[in-house]
């Protein structure tokens, strides 16, 4: 490695040169633009900036494909919001805002040990191991409460498994829709 106090390593490229595309498009091998840690980028020329071309139209999902579509908040991220599901969902970041699935779907939402949701779930089965406050509603579905869990608010479900978990709320058995003839 090169010893001397330079603005630019000796082990990478160097910066792109202003004048190497004429036409505005990158050269055929473009390299890339290399900035030392501390420095502001320089800035760029309007003629050197890249150009988006257009490609093949993709066509929109379908919605069955939409019903299977999977969401993960990571551990670590903080959505500060609504959540609207058309597919099953695993929250292990935290969530400041209300999670509903989507109407005329039945998706599953698992609070993992590391999740934490203030503000209403709604969907078909419901999962927690971490913390939540707010509603809990499966309708006629299912609610299982493991014993990492901390729940605070009001519980409805179908049917509930509680699993010697954190359980400071108030249950609300919704009872199951009768067939019709």
């Amino acid at each position: 490695m090169n010893t001397q106090d330079t603005d630019q390593p000796s082990d990478l490229p160097a910066p792109l040169d202003e004048g190497a595309a004429s036409d505005g498009e990158f050269a055929s091998a473009p390299v890339p633009l290399v900035v030392a840690v501390g420095r502001a980028m320089p800035v760029a020329p309007p003629d050197r900036l890249p150009r988006l071309h257009a490609t093949e139209a993709v066509a929109p999902a379908a919605a069955s494909e939409l019903a299977h579509a999977r969401s993960m908040l990571a551990d670590g991220v903080h959505f500060v919001g609504n959540v609207l599901l058309r597919g099953p969902c695993s929250v292990a970041g935290q969530v400041d805002g209300n999670i509903t699935q989507a109407p005329g779907l039945q998706v599953s939402v698992v609070v993992t040990e590391t999740g934490r949701v203030k503000g209403d779930i709604t969907a078909h089965k419901i999962s927690v191991m971490g913390h939540t406050d707010g509603v809990l509603d499966s309708g006629p579905g299912e609610v299982t409460i493991h014993d990492s869990a901390s729940v605070h608010g009001l519980v409805r479900y179908g049917r509930i498994q509680v699993n010697g978990a954190d359980l400071n709320a108030t249950l609300e058995r919704v009872a199951p829709a009768k067939p019709s003839h």
